[in-house]
């Protein structure tokens, strides 16, 4: 199952949603199912309320579109992971990296922003780039109420079952960023066990603070791979980025994976893609995280100088 929750305006589009905020305002979450045809082509359908059945009778009230998601996820037979993306992401592009994720056999909840502003062509990029930057920003009370819908859930179930795993790309990371720095951040994302910071375009100087913050009720996994290309345009653009850097990796709750020198990781900044194809070590370690689990060290090495994880 791959569901997506976005702030991002509607469209008559199959894939439903544009690249701009939603007309009701940047805060504003809608819910939407993936579903897929015979040929194969992917569309997205809006979820409304919906009447909740006891014992086969219809009960007074109705679930939400959001906790229908969570429900569903919580009770499913496999994990779910909540998904943030990074920058340049239509729901095209987003439903591929959705994809990608759930084949590692576990369900996708998918917080979709309006990473793509435009304008969309090469030698604007850098432009392009800083306008997301903004809507990263301004996309922070979505995913902190959408943080807020779940931590209810949670405590009105008394746990969140399933739903063990969040991943956040690239760009997505400074989002993150965004939300847990207000002074009012209520540690809503103490639900998940896993909280994986994958290739994190976000600032390396003085980044520890706000990991800290993050890590002190669950395991923070941060991702490192000083050779991935699209960070080294951000680099371009910014000082040195988590993604990577490998020094300051210095945060006390978090722990940091050095994939540099592993085999088949090259340029990667999508370590679960292609290089998890190439090294089982890699697969085994992202099969591990979206399963809520703490990774296993076996063909890796502790850097003490780096304080980092090394693949073999």
């Amino acid at each position: 199952m791959i569901y997506f929750v976005s702030n991002r305006n509607i469209t008559d589009d199959p894939l439903l949603f544009g690249d701009n905020f939603n007309a009701e305002g940047a805060e504003v979450l809608r819910v939407a199912k993936a579903q897929q045809d015979n040929a194969g082509n992917f569309s997205l359908a809006l979820m409304d309320e919906a009447a909740i059945v006891h014992n086969g009778a219809i009960a007074d009230e109705v679930q939400t579109p959001l906790e229908h998601v969570f429900d569903k996820c919580a009770n499913a037979d496999s994990p779910c992971v909540l998904f943030i993306h990074g920058f340049n992401q239509s729901i095209e592009k987003n439903l591929k990296k959705c994809r990608e994720i759930e084949a590692y056999g576990v369900n996708v909840i998918a917080f979709s922003w309006p990473s793509n502003p435009g304008p969309n062509f090469i030698l604007r990029k850098v432009t392009e780039y800083k306008r997301a930057r903004k809507n990263a920003r301004r996309s922070a009370i979505a995913l902190e109420r959408l943080f807020d819908k779940l931590y209810g859930f949670v405590d009105a179930n008394g746990g969140c079952g399933q739903i063990k795993t969040l991943a956040i790309h690239s760009l997505g990371n400074y989002l993150m960023q965004s939300v847990v720095q207000v002074p009012d951040y209520d540690h809503q994302a103490a639900v998940f066990k896993n909280i994986l910071l994958h290739q994190a375009d976000a600032d390396n100087p003085e980044h520890a603070a706000w990991l800290d913050t993050l890590g002190q009720s669950c395991r923070v996994i941060v991702t490192v791979n000083e050779t991935d290309d699209v960070l080294d345009f951000s680099d371009c653009i910014n000082p040195d980025r988590i993604g990577n850097t490998a020094a300051n990796m210095n945060a006390k709750y978090a722990t940091y994976y050095n994939f540099t020198e592993a085999a088949g990781a090259n340029d990667s900044h999508r370590l679960w893609h292609k290089p998890a194809l190439e090294n089982p070590t890699i697969k085994h370690f992202f099969s591990r995280v979206f399963d809520g689990k703490n990774p296993v060290k076996a063909g890796m090495q502790f850097n003490g100088n780096l304080n980092c994880y090394q693949v073999l």
